[in-house]
């Protein structure tokens, strides 16, 4: 299994793992995988809120490169 890493830029928890054997790790802490994807889930709400904030009160082209440093386009 690839190893992924992952800043999550929340609140309690930052950064989020999973090593080559599969296991997932928040912090540095073993944690299972159900909550790996809860914690997933949350940084991405919390990501579309700031998104918004930022469509919100920037100028449309600022917003741009706004959005253009959170997009990302998988192989």
């Amino acid at each position: 299994m690839k190893n992924i890493k992952v800043c999550l830029h929340k609140k309690n928890a930052h950064t989020l793992e999973r090593n080559e054997q599969g296991k997932w790790f928040l912090d540095e802490k073993e944690i299972g995988q159900e909550q790996a994807i809860e914690e997933l889930a949350e940084a991405v709400q919390d990501l579309g809120y700031w998104c918004q904030v930022a469509k919100d009160v920037l100028p449309e082209e600022q917003f741009e490169l706004v959005n253009e440093s959170y997009y990302y386009e998988g192989d």
